[in-house]
């Protein structure tokens, strides 16, 4: 037994419509779906490396100590060495000519970011120096 609807012209070709279009939908998402994780999966993204770091470090602004903690551990604004509310945390400014990454204090410094080995001035280069870097800068370990 047929319904009215399915006498009329009209709904015959949505049906035709309906059922040829909804497999190319999918596979149209399923395309896009697949483009966008190969665009996005596989890269390191920059900008996080460049603030990514496994220690925190600091130098006193009086008395010129450098100490580095562990990432979880925060320490300042007192020296434990002088004990003056001078402590800072350091930020580092990566050379790309001579690949060599200048540590000083993230604020209280109103002299531009230069290398120290070839003086240049060093822009959009600032970057979270590592153990490893905060241990060649002379730097030693405290845990407070």
């Amino acid at each position: 037994m047929q319904t009215r609807d399915q006498d009329h012209p009209r709904f015959a070709s949505l049906r035709r419509f309906r059922a040829v279009r909804q497999p190319a939908g999918g596979l149209l998402v399923a395309c896009l779906l697949v483009i966008a994780l190969g665009a996005t999966g596989c890269k390191k993204d920059a900008a996080l490396a460049a603030i990514d770091s496994d220690a925190n470090g600091y130098v006193c602004l009086k008395c010129g100590v450098k100490l580095y903690t562990d990432r979880s551990v925060f320490i300042g604004p007192k020296c434990p060495k002088c004990q003056e509310d001078s402590l800072m945390d350091v930020v580092g400014y990566y050379c790309e000519k001579d690949h060599h990454l200048t540590i000083r204090a993230r604020r209280g410094d109103r002299q531009g970011a230069v290398c120290e080995q070839c003086q240049q001035p060093l822009a959009n280069a600032m970057r979270s120096p590592r153990e490893r870097d905060l241990k060649a800068w002379g730097a030693t370990k405290t845990s407070s």
